[in-house]
């Protein structure tokens, strides 16, 4: 799994100091670029070679609130990957606690046209969640 922690800022909560739900996406998409960039293929390398990355499809279920000032870590796992698509599952966690799960579902495009996974790209992902080191960690 890939580790990513970060801090609640006070404008992502609303009138009550907890955080909106619209951030939790931001939180999963923040945690999944620095997972490509610590791999050392960063969505700028990606780009710069023609690519986008996609969404197709997301979810989030939210267990807990999450407020303002609280330290928090997303816990991200591969949890699917074929020659087209790749899906990631998260957890986001306040110490041993969990306040929210989701899943995110990707595909890359190539002028505007569905591509293959890089071979580079999906040989590194499928490396790091099946190897035998497969932790690292990101801090905001």
């Amino acid at each position: 799994m890939f580790l990513y922690r970060r801090r609640v800022q006070f404008y992502e909560t609303d009138a009550q100091g907890v955080v909106h739900h619209s951030n939790y996406a931001k939180y999963f998409e923040e945690a999944r670029g620095e997972l490509l960039r610590s791999l050392g293929f960063p969505y700028s390398r990606l780009r710069g070679e023609g690519f986008e990355v996609v969404l197709l499809s997301m979810g989030c279920e939210f267990l807990k609130p999450l407020l303002y000032d609280e330290e928090f870590c997303i816990e991200v796992d591969l949890s699917h990957i074929d020659r087209f698509t790749f899906s990631f599952q998260y957890n986001l966690k306040v110490g041993d606690n969990a306040r929210a799960r989701g899943y995110t579902k990707h595909c890359i495009t190539k002028k505007g046209k569905i591509v293959s996974i890089p071979p580079e790209v999906r040989d590194l992902l499928i490396q790091f969640f099946s190897g035998p080191y497969k932790h690292l960690e990101s801090q905001r």
